[in-house]
């Protein structure tokens, strides 16, 4: 009697642990369907948030890899290093171009002012040519003068009569023309031309070569003047034994025929007037053959030398 009523408690509780597992299984696929029902939502928005962004670059293989890696192939390290290099290689060369205008401009202007300053030299030049013409033209005409006073001394020596009138000739002739060389030329530009090397803005070689054929006549010029005043002085030496200057009025220049007393000389000597008068005698030749003739030349130089800087330069 009892097994009988356990059976039906038995058989009540296998439905009921049946009905829990079907319960269990419904409840679990209900899972499942919700799961996948969320999958497919959430892959739906994607899709939709994918469509509305812009598009950044080409369009990707179906097989391409995340978009963080599509990124970074837009931006290749290859890509930047070129471009680098052109704007390195762009930078290099507005600099040496700004460098090198800077130059060419600093040349011009050195270049103009080198030729400003050469004219200034060339301007400079012929104005003390014209100084020294004028200066050789003055000394010219003392020369003739002087040449022929010493000429007439000498042969009044050379005469052996020495009376009165004569006597006083000799003391007039000596005193006024037994005189040095006086004339100096203007040196100016040469010396700036020399010393600041100002020749070397000289551009025309004819111009630097009449220059420099000028200033080597000037010095031969000097060199002859030099030797006549050598002469001059021992002539002069020699005439403190022959003549008496108590007989002179003192005057800054000699009146013609003034003196204090008839003169008198210290010495009648023969051989003391003749070596007075040879002295003389040179040098009144030194001032006839070498003097005369280089004062011609250095005058016809000097004028040709204008000439020649006033076309070149457009002086005038």
């Amino acid at each position: 009697m009892n097994e009988k009523e356990n059976i039906p408690e038995k058989k009540s509780a296998v439905g009921s642990e049946q009905m829990e597992t079907k319960a269990e299984e419904e409840t679990s696929l209900s899972t499942i369907v919700q799961s996948e029902t969320v999958s497919d939502q959430i892959s739906e928005q994607q899709s939709a948030i994918a469509n509305v962004q812009p598009v950044i670059s080409q369009p990707q293989p179906s097989d391409s890899k995340p978009q963080t890696e599509t990124m970074e192939v837009h931006h290749h390290p290859h890509i930047h290093s070129e471009k680098k290099w052109k704007e390195y290689l762009f930078q290099f060369l507005m600099l040496f171009l700004a460098v090198f205008c800077g130059f060419l401009a600093e040349y011009q202007l050195e270049h103009v002012i080198e030729n400003n300053r050469e004219k200034q030299f060339m301007r400079s030049m012929v104005e003390d040519l014209e100084k020294d013409i004028a200066g050789i033209e003055l000394e010219y005409a003392r020369i003739l003068q002087q040449h022929a006073a010493l000429d007439s001394l000498v042969k009044i020596i050379q005469g052996g009569s020495m009376e009165q009138p004569q006597v006083r000739k000799l003391y007039e002739l000596q005193r006024r023309f037994l005189r040095p060389i006086s004339l100096v030329l203007v040196n100016r530009t040469e010396l700036q031309l020399k010393n600041a090397g100002g020749m070397r803005l000289l551009r025309k070689k004819t111009i630097a070569d009449s220059l420099i054929h000028y200033w080597s006549m000037t010095e031969l010029l000097y060199a002859t003047k030099a030797n006549i005043l050598r002469y001059r002085e021992r002539a002069k030496d020699e005439s403190f034994t022959i003549f008496n200057s108590k007989y002179y009025v003192e005057a800054e220049v000699f009146i013609h025929g003034t003196f204090t007393s008839e003169p008198e000389l210290l010495s009648t000597s023969a051989v003391a007037l003749t070596e007075f008068a040879n002295r003389v005698s040179h040098m009144k030749d030194l001032l006839k053959y070498e003097y005369k003739p280089r004062l011609e030349r250095l005058t016809e130089s000097a004028k040709n030398l204008i000439q020649l800087i006033n076309h070149e330069y457009r002086l005038k």
